[in-house]
């Protein structure tokens, strides 16, 4: 173990922010594309340490000498740059590329064509990717016939075709039958029915198979779901029909909210003029059930396995401690939103369960809230999609946009509303059902629900020229503001655009490592997954039974993938890298320290 004292001065000089000499010690070492992730992820954790945003350079410099080399690698031999970045780096601690530029969050090397043919062969796990898609939905509903499809053995799989015509003829005539020898025995020691049912597993385990699953169960979630609140949620009590009711059961029919009299405004209520009787609604809808319903049942069940789901995803976060664990499981946004959808739902089932009218009628409205958050969390699954995806983003991104937009037309729709409704209205009795009428009032004039123009009187002259400054102000500029603040202020939408195709290569290495991590089967069957799980930890932490240990071991490292190839062909990776690593840092001390981004970053999609 002869001590590397490039590599150790080269860490010295990055921890003690030492760059030039960082660079130059990184320019004398070999695994350059390994040292310069490991200099990102370094350069980053001081920034946020110390809070000092110049570290952010020297580690976005470094990430691009990965970048750099990488790509140099890739248009060298394809092949091997691809295994290259799942193979272990014995000089740092057996770590990978891909472990590394996911601990740096280094997202454009991340991006690189070479990283994104390692998430296709893991999106598809051992499938052939001459597989078509058609077959592989099929095969979801059909789950026998996935047993006749081809598969790998290997998960970076070669294709003949990158290969260069010097590797092809160095393959001797002699390698090629031991290795056909071999197979046959293989095949010969292992049953048919054997090799059909491993290849079920590797199917299911496959972290597409796992995407698809999830997708068909949420859909069937959100249908159970719906039916559930829209025909299956009766009270458990005796409650009396007419308090709760649906919005079209209403007393007054021009007037809901307050009492009724000749000043205030008709409010359309289209239930009203529904084909179904409002009154008979209500009724059927208060009609009381011993137990709560079978579909119910399903759904608690449904979301405590979702429960045991974002609690594993919790406890396998790779962290330091179980407090930093915490705040990286809360960092994902989808995160946020599924705790805050499963919280919603326990307070409604609870709420449905006590002996007033008033919890009851709360928990219909918050179970109904936590419908539409359950719909809104299933846009992430749009994710696997190049076209949407990235959309995705932009929304989010225009949201930030468009809170400061909708502060200035609140003030707008106010100084609109209220002066122009006490002129056409008049004093009316203070209701707290009053502010909503008003902004209704404002805000339907924007588009174009102009009924104050049927008042001629002093006081509709003067709503009249309240309407036409309104409108000029609201319709046309403050439109107009909003586009362009998308387009011009803060450039969100082309700037976004711009990096389409990098946002969804980002989005599709969050996907893929999310559904590798998964269980296999998905809710509410993924709770079988868990029980197993836990089975095996008790018989491997217990009762120290050997078998149980590799098992465990086995099942918790089923989503790191590493090569480890000979040494003759980890030290002609080595060689080729040094190689490309030598010409990039001649590149870049010649332009005086400035990189050429030449990285393709063109994919097709997945």
């Amino acid at each position: 173990n002869r001590l590397d004292v490039d590599k150790e001065l080269f860490l010295w000089s990055v921890i003690n922010n030492r760059r030039e000499f960082a660079l130059l010690f990184w320019s004398r070492g070999k695994n350059k594309v390994c040292a310069a992730l490991i200099a990102t992820l370094l350069y980053k954790n001081l920034a946020h340490s110390t809070n000092d945003h110049s570290y952010y350079k020297s580690a976005e410099l470094f990430e691009n000498l990965a970048s750099q080399i990488i790509d140099k690698f890739y248009q060298t031999n394809r092949e091997a740059c691809t295994k290259a970045v799942i193979q272990k780096v014995t000089a740092f601690g057996n770590s990978t590329w891909f472990e590394i530029a996911i601990a740096a969050d280094a997202q454009e090397f991340i991006t690189h064509r070479a990283v994104q043919d390692v998430l296709k062969y893991i999106w598809l796990g051992f499938i052939d990717r001459r597989i078509s898609n058609f077959k592989i939905i099929f095969s979801t509903f059909m789950i026998w016939y996935s047993g006749f499809l081809r598969y790998h053995d290997i998960l970076v799989q070669s294709n003949d075709e990158n290969r260069s015509p010097e590797h092809q003829t160095n393959i001797s005539h002699i390698s090629r039958s031991q290795i056909s020898r071999r197979k046959e025995t293989e095949s010969r020691t292992k049953s048919k029915i054997q090799q059909y049912f491993d290849n079920i597993s590797k199917f299911i385990e496959a972290p597409y198979v796992k995407y698809l699953y999830n997708l068909y169960f949420h859909m069937i979630f959100l249908l159970l779901f719906s039916y559930f609140i829209l025909c299956d949620f009766f009270p458990l009590y005796e409650f009396p029909s007419d308090i709760c009711a649906p919005t079209g059961d209403s007393k007054d029919s021009k007037d809901n909210v307050v009492d009724k009299n000749d000043n205030q405004p008709n409010i359309y209520n289209p239930l009203i003029r529904n084909e179904y009787n409002a009154s008979t609604l209500g009724s059927y809808g208060f009609q009381r059930h011993k137990r709560p319903s079978a579909i119910e049942f399903v759904l608690l069940i449904w979301i405590f396995t979702l429960v045991c789901e974002e609690i594993r995803q919790m406890i396998s976060t790779n962290t330091q401690s179980r407090r930093n664990a915490i705040i990286t499981y809360f960092k994902n946004f989808w995160n946020e939103l599924d705790i805050l959808a499963i919280v919603v739902f326990f307070v409604g089932f609870i709420l449905r369960f006590l002996p007033t009218v008033e919890c009851f009628c709360a928990a219909r409205i918050i179970l109904s809230v936590d419908l539409a958050i359950w719909f809104i969390r299933s846009l992430s699954m749009f994710t696997a999609l190049k076209q949407l995806g990235p959309k995705l983003v932009m929304i989010g991104e225009m949201v930030q946009d468009l809170k400061f937009f909708v502060l200035m037309l609140i003030v707008f729709i106010l100084a609109f509303g209220v002066p122009s409704y006490s002129l056409i209205y008049g004093v009316q009795k203070f209701s707290w059902h009053l502010p909503r009428i008003i902004l209704n009032h404002g805000f339907w004039e924007i588009f174009g629900e102009l009924n104050v123009l049927e008042t001629f009187s002093t006081n509709g002259y003067i709503v009249f020229f309240l309407l036409v400054a309104y409108m000029a102000v609201v319709s046309i500029l403050m439109i107009n503001l909003l586009i362009a603040m998308f387009r011009y202020g803060n450039n969100t939408f082309d700037r976004l655009q711009t990096n389409t195709d990098r946002i969804w290569k980002y989005q599709r290495y969050l996907l893929v490592s999310e559904y590798l991590s998964r269980p296999s089967l998905p809710p509410p069957l993924i709770l079988f997954s868990h029980l197993w799980r836990l089975s095996l930890y008790i018989l491997a932490r217990y009762f120290k039974l050997e078998y149980f240990k590799q098992k465990y071991e086995q099942y918790s490292s089923r989503n790191k993938y590493k090569n480890l190839l000979q040494e003759e062909d980890f030290a002609k990776i080595e060689l080729d890298e040094d190689a490309c690593g030598d010409e990039v840092y001649y590149n870049f001390s010649k332009t005086g320290g400035q990189l050429v981004d030449e990285t393709n970053f063109d994919e097709e999609p997945m």
